[in-house]
C-alpha cells in the first residue's frame, strides 16, 4: 500500500464564489459545478491542467458525511493545516498576476534543488505554496 499523490483539498467557506474566483481568475485553474450543487456559487470543484478535481469548495453550512466524527467549526484559515502546496509552471506570469491583484506574496528560491516558490493567502486565509520546478 502506498500514497500515490494528493487527491484533493476541501475548503468549506462562507463565500464559495470568492474562493472559486481566486483559484479560477488568479491561478488560472478551471472551475466547475460540484456534483449535486445547483451552481458554482453553491459548490465548486477546481480542476488542474490534467482536468483532475484537486480543490473542492463547499459552503460552510453544508452537511458533510464526516461531520459526525469530525464536527466542523467555521474559522478563518486552515486550523491545523499550515498550507496547501500546488505544483505549478509559469513563475513570472503567476507572480505578476498575483501582485497585480494587490495580494501580498512571499518568494522563496531553493537553487540547490531547482525550486522557486510563491506563497499567497487565498480569500479564506488558507496559505498556498505554489511550487515551480526548473529544468
Amino acid at each position: 500500500m502506498a500514497v500515490l499523490s494528493l487527491d484533493h483539498v476541501n475548503i468549506r467557506t462562507a463565500d464559495v464564489p470568492a474562493t472559486a474566483a481566486f483559484f479560477r481568475d488568479l491561478l488560472g485553474l478551471r472551475a466547475g459545478v460540484a456534483p449535486g450543487a445547483a451552481s458554482i456559487d453553491t459548490g465548486c470543484w477546481i480542476y488542474d491542467g490534467q482536468d483532475r478535481a484537486i480543490v473542492h469548495i463547499g459552503p460552510a453550512d453544508a452537511r458533510y458525511p464526516s461531520d459526525g466524527i469530525a464536527p466542523f467549526t467555521p474559522v478563518r484559515g486552515g486550523g491545523s493545516v499550515h498550507h496547501v502546496a500546488l505544483e505549478c509552471d509559469g513563475y513570472a506570469e503567476m507572480a505578476a498576476r498575483l501582485e497585480g491583484s494587490g495580494l501580498t506574496i512571499a518568494r522563496n528560491d531553493i537553487p540547490s534543488i531547482g525550486l522557486r516558490q510563491l506563497f499567497v493567502t487565498e480569500a479564506n486565509g488558507i496559505l498556498l505554496e505554489l511550487n515551480f520546478r526548473e529544468g
